[in-house]
């Protein structure tokens, strides 16, 4: 018999942990002498199984499985790939209107409340005539920032969820776009408006009907901040439905508010204000829905 095989006997199921032995228990008990053993030990394999039986025999049983059957199938045939975009710059954007929102509700909390207040109640959009000039007050900057700002990321992010992006575009490259059309769009209307109010001779109404637009601008940016924050990091569709919703019933509310605004001018002829309403505020909503349609 080989010597290896007497000295030492193979266990898989211990280990040895320092690697001297490789799997192999020596035996040590002086019952048994070997063939040829230069130290003189005796060893029983006897012993060895005493100390360390070997395992018992597996026995496979046939039972219930647990798992059931059902009836999904796969909606892809194939592995989709991954595309990893980086929107680390939508958080420093975050952070940065954060800090925007902080200092304006710090600095200007009164003149903050005034707007608020000129939304859900008409008549407070005379005290906020009187106290200042809205247009031309460092609120205006923040609270326009933080309206293209959130309105342009709000709008990605329902492109990204409804509607296929093309490819090559960049998410940052598409939200720039929007930014620049909303700001466009924007000042286009409002250029329209103050042209209307030379032209027509109704400079106060034209000023009204601009303040209502800004006024309610900031309130749907104001609105809109907290829900494309969750929106963005929850990726959950409910929250940009029920931004969707917010901005459609105070659109809907700004129109009406604009033609109470129009119909307290005398001057004011009812053709021009429903051109004016058509024109501006129905007609880009109507392309915009025929574009999206089309995507």
């Amino acid at each position: 018999m080989n010597d290896s095989i007497i000295r030492y006997q193979h266990n898989p199921m211990l280990t040895d942990t320092v690697g001297f032995f490789d799997y192999c228990i020596p035996l040590t008990n002086e019952s048994k002498p070997p063939a040829a053993d230069s130290l003189k030990k005796y060893y029983d394999f006897g012993v060895y199984f005493y100390i360390t039986p070997p395992p018992p025999a597996r026995e496979l049983l046939q039972t219930t499985s647990v798992f059931k059957n059902h009836s999904l199938t796969p909606t892809h045939s194939g592995p989709l790939p991954l595309n990893h975009v980086a929107t680390d710059w939508i958080t420093f954007v975050f952070l940065a209107m954060l800090f925007i929102f902080a200092w304006l509700q710090t600095s200007y909390s009164k003149r903050l409340g005034q707007i608020f207040r000129a939304v859900v109640q008409p008549h407070f959009v005379n005290q906020l005539e009187r106290e200042g000039n809205l247009f031309k007050e460092r609120i205006t900057l923040g609270l326009g920032f933080i309206y293209y700002t959130t309105f342009s990321i709000f709008t990605f992010l329902v492109f990204k969820e409804f509607i296929p992006i093309p490819s090559g575009l960049s998410h940052v490259l598409l939200t720039a776009v929007i930014f620049a059309a909303l700001l466009l769009y924007q000042s286009l209307k409002s250029f329209i408006v103050y042209s209307s109010g030379i032209i027509f001779d109704t400079r106060e109404s034209a000023r009204a009907y601009q303040l209502n637009i800004m006024i309610f601008n900031y309130l749907i940016g104001v609105l809109l901040f907290p829900l494309t924050i969750i929106a963005f990091y929850w990726n959950n569709r409910i929250f940009l439905i029920f931004g969707i919703i917010i901005i459609s019933l105070l659109i809907t509310y700004r129109i009406f508010r604009g033609i109470l605004t129009g119909l307290t001018n005398k001057n004011y002829n009812l053709f021009y204000l429903f051109l004016y309403l058509c024109t501006l505020e129905i007609l880009p909503l109507l392309l915009l829905y025929n574009v999206i349609s089309k995507i």
